[in-house]
C-alpha cells in the first residue's frame, strides 16, 4: 500500500510539472514528446497517464490553454491578430482564426469588438462623471450555510488560475475527493484594478465530502461562513467577468443599502470548461452581506 501511494505521488509531481510547463509555454510547441520529457516519462505511456489523471487528452488541454490566453490578449491588449497568433503558437492568422472560431463560436475580431462594446467607461482614480453601465444583471439574495472547502493557493494573474484548478482536479481526483456532488469555487482576495498582477492572491477550491480525511500538507482547509449572500450569475467566458463585478460593486451594491461583510468575494463555477462552450459557461459571483 505504501509503495502504491509513493508511486501515485511520484506521478502527480511529474504531471504538476507538466501543467506548469504547458501554461508557461503556450507560445511554443507542446507536443507529446516535449511534454513526456518534462514529465520524465516515455512518450508511449505519457499520453495515457495524462488522460487518466487529468480527464482529457493532452491536445485538448493545450488547446483550451491557448484559447484562454488568446482571449485574454484580445480583451486586455492592443496586439494584432498576427501577434496573438504567434504568442499562442499558431503558424498563421488563418489557422488561429479557425481554431478560435471553433472554440468561441465567433472570430477573434468579433470577440474583441463585442468586448469593447461591453466595456464599462473607466477613469483613473475618481471619475468626473458617474459610470454608465450598459448591462444589468439579476441579483439573488439568499441564506447560505457554511461551506467547507479544500484548495490550493494561486498567486498572480487571475486569468491563469485555471492552471491551479488543473492541479487541484488532478490531485483531489487521485485522492478520491471528487464525486458527482463536488462543487468548484474560486476565492479572490485582491482587486485586479488596484493590486499589481504578480501580487494578486486567490484560492482554487472544491467542496469537501462529509467525513472524508485529506492530506493537510497538500490541501488547505477553508471555511466560507454562513450568512446572507448576494449573487449574480454570469453567462459567458471567464475573460468577461470584470463586467458583472464592476456593475455589482459600482452600481447595485451602493444603491442596495446593504453593507458588505469583511470577506472576499467568491465565485462558483456551475459547469465545466471541458464540455461547455466558452459562451455558455456559468459563473456565480457571490458576496456576503450583513443582515
Amino acid at each position: 500500500m505504501t509503495t502504491r501511494i509513493t508511486t501515485l505521488n511520484h506521478y502527480q509531481q511529474r504531471l504538476l510539472r507538466v501543467i506548469d510547463y504547458m501554461y508557461d509555454h503556450v507560445d511554443q510547441d507542446l507536443d507529446v514528446n516535449t511534454l513526456a520529457d518534462v514529465a520524465c516519462m516515455s512518450c508511449y505511456h505519457f499520453h495515457r497517464i495524462f488522460r487518466e489523471f487529468i480527464g482529457e487528452p493532452v491536445n485538448a488541454t493545450v488547446r483550451r490553454m491557448r484559447m484562454l490566453k488568446a482571449a485574454s490578449y484580445l480583451v486586455r491588449s492592443t496586439l494584432t491578430q498576427q501577434q496573438i497568433a504567434r504568442r499562442v503558437n499558431y503558424g498563421s492568422v488563418e489557422a488561429f482564426n479557425r481554431a478560435f472560431s471553433r472554440h468561441y463560436g465567433m472570430t477573434p475580431n468579433q470577440f474583441r469588438q463585442q468586448q469593447q462594446s461591453d466595456t464599462l467607461q473607466s477613469a483613473a482614480f475618481y471619475p468626473t462623471q458617474p459610470q454608465e453601465y450598459n448591462t444589468m444583471y439579476q441579483v439573488k439574495q439568499t441564506q447560505q450555510n457554511a461551506l467547507f472547502l479544500i484548495g490550493l493557493a494561486h498567486q498572480g494573474d487571475y486569468m491563469q488560475i485555471g492552471k491551479t484548478f488543473e492541479k487541484l482536479g488532478m490531485m483531489a481526483g487521485s485522492a478520491g475527493l471528487i464525486n458527482e456532488q463536488t462543487r468548484y469555487f474560486g476565492i479572490y482576495y485582491d482587486d485586479p484594478q488596484t493590486v499589481e498582477q504578480h501580487n494578486l492572491r486567490a484560492m482554487a477550491c472544491i467542496t469537501l465530502p462529509p467525513d472524508i480525511e485529506f492530506d493537510q500538507d497538500t490541501f488547505e482547509a477553508i471555511t466560507i461562513p454562513a450568512g446572507n449572500l448576494v449573487s449574480v450569475t454570469f453567462k459567458g467566458d471567464y475573460s468577461e467577468l470584470e463586467q458583472p463585478y464592476n456593475w455589482l460593486f459600482g452600481q447595485w451594491l451602493p444603491q442596495s443599502g446593504l453593507e458588505l461583510v469583511d470577506h472576499p468575494p467568491f465565485e462558483e463555477y456551475l459547469n465545466d470548461t471541458r464540455d461547455t462552450a466558452p459562451q455558455e459557461l456559468l459563473t456565480q459571483i457571490n458576496c456576503l452581506v450583513q443582515a
